[in-house]
């Protein structure tokens, strides 16, 4: 357990280096403000625009967000206490607290789905396909669709046969790992209340149990992702032994770099790159993450190449079948250039679409040539239409967790308005509370001392998809797979809301 408090180790240098360490990380504090702000923003804005109001009217109910967070901020001391205090009740132990809520989450997503069975649409039938034709032993002519999440499912239409019911199993499967492995990262960062609150979270999450019914690849992502952390941190555990031979040259201050922990790490990403590729530059998080941690230049730059060699070579067995498929290389897939396209146009407007304003070829490969060819000229010859798409694509991609409850309950069909509009408003409702607690918690977060091992490793990775969704095409799905990490970042505010709170003695 890294403990949030770092002078908790006895050590008055510990305390010293975290002191100087804290000294007004002005830069951080801006950023975590900044996507808070941006996320309860977008939220209103959307929800409202969506609703038929005009920009106007939805920019000042964005505004009104910011006036009750106002109100709300000189007494956050007083109100997240009471709510943490709620969300770790009843008092048992650890063990049954963790079996209690892992069983909820499963019954939760068990009733979902036979209250609201669903037929499979667009992608997610397609992976569906995919992986039935993989479990036949065929995987298809082309490359247009990643193979990550059709190569999950594959095995198990193998043993049980290509049935929804089979794809519903996955998705438990991948809950059940994305709760296990969030208690693991909070236990890990925190042992505390942390430890209890975060993956009662991801048991609970309306946007995110919403999602049982349909074929996400979202879902497995959210599992892969916080997998991928738990080893990293592992890896770079500073807790430890004392160096010798080549792990004191590329450890840090007479600790050990774990060097086995970093293949499994690698191979979770490169899984993550073949089922979203938007992950291949993840290894940009993780030089940040080792930056951050003081480790210097050289050994930062050391760890992510080792990093990402493994995280390529995970990837290698799908581009070498490319090469004996396709003749020609392609690393994962080809819709990149055709996605990039569909997001960077004088059409585009943050949202999916199906056509640019230059309809693609046919041909998958002349398709995405085309497509990020396309797409780099509008945007070097727009750049300020460009800069108010990225605007729109942050507001797209913060601005709703309702997206289970759109795919089930309204895609193609003639839902209960009453019904939908009451399962849609818990989940943006859900979403608002989690980035309200984060804005009014964040001078908590940044007062311990080693604010720098939760910024790298959970906020960070925030900021990357970020940033990739304002560029590539956006969707409120991609944030998804980062549930563990916003459960996690919510109950450190709380168990330290708690902690500091005033005994009812005192």
């Amino acid at each position: 357990m890294i403990s949030l408090n770092c002078c908790n180790t006895g050590s008055q240098t510990c305390c010293d280096d975290a002191t100087r360490a804290e000294k007004q990380p002005w830069l951080a504090r801006v950023a975590f403000v900044l996507l808070c702000m941006e996320a309860l923003f977008s939220l209103s804005y959307r929800s409202l625009y969506l609703s038929g109001r005009s920009p106007l009217v939805a920019s000042i109910a964005g505004l009104c967000v910011f006036a009750v967070i106002g109100v709300l901020f000189p007494f956050r001391r007083s109100l997240l206490p009471p709510l943490g205090c709620v969300l770790t009740v009843p008092s048992i132990g650890n063990r049954a607290w963790l079996i209690f809520w892992l069983v909820f989450g499963l019954i939760l997503r068990l009733a979902w789905v036979l209250r609201f069975p669903v037929t499979l649409k667009s992608d997610h039938l397609a992976y569906f396909q995919v992986a039935a034709n993989m479990a036949q032993g065929y995987t298809g002519p082309g490359a247009y669709w990643p193979p990550g999440f059709s190569l999950f499912l594959a095995p198990f239409f193998m043993v049980f046969g290509a049935h929804l019911w089979v794809a519903q199993l996955c998705g438990l499967l991948s809950f059940a790992a994305t709760y296990l492995l969030t208690y693991a990262l909070a236990k890990h960062i925190d042992c505390g209340l942390t430890a209890r609150i975060a993956p009662m979270l991801v048991a609970i999450w309306p946007g995110y149990f919403t999602l049982a019914g349909i074929n996400c690849k979202e879902v497995f992502l959210g599992a892969l992702l916080p997998a991928f952390l738990f080893l990293y941190l592992k890896a770079s555990d500073s807790r430890s032994v004392r160096a010798s031979g080549i792990d004191s040259v590329l450890g840090h201050d007479g600790t050990r770099f774990r060097w086995g922990f970093v293949v499994p790490a690698g191979i979770c990403m490169g899984f993550a790159a073949l089922t979203q590729p938007g992950f291949l530059l993840f290894p940009s998080v993780i030089f940040g993450f080792e930056m951050l941690q003081a480790r210097g230049f050289l050994k930062a730059a050391l760890r992510t190449t080792v990093f990402s060699f493994v995280m390529i070579a995970a990837i290698l067995p799908w581009t070498y079948r490319n090469a004996l498929v396709l003749h020609r290389f392609v690393l994962i897939s080809t819709n990149g250039g055709s996605v990039f396209y569909r997001a960077n146009n004088p059409l585009a407007n943050g949202n999916y679409s199906a056509e640019g304003e230059v309809p693609l070829p046919q041909d998958e490969f002349a398709a995405d040539q085309l497509g990020y060819k396309l797409a780099d000229d509008w945007i070097a010859h727009h750049p300020v239409a460009f800069a108010a798409l990225m605007v729109r694509k942050q507001v797209v991609f913060l601005g709703d967790d309702a997206v289970g409850a759109y795919e089930t309950l309204k895609r193609d069909l003639n839902p209960s308005v009453v019904r939908y509009a009451l399962i849609k408003g818990v989940s943006n409702l859900f979403w608002l509370a989690l980035w309200t607690v984060l804005l009014l918690g964040f001078p908590l977060l940044f007062r311990p001392g080693n604010w720098r091992l939760w910024f790298g490793l959970l906020f960070l990775p925030l900021v990357y998809q970020w940033v990739i969704d304002s560029v590539f095409e956006s969707g409120p799905r991609h944030h998804v797979p980062y549930v563990a990490v916003i459960s996690v970042l919510v109950s450190m505010v709380l168990s330290l809301a708690l902690q500091r709170a005033p005994k009812p003695n005192q």
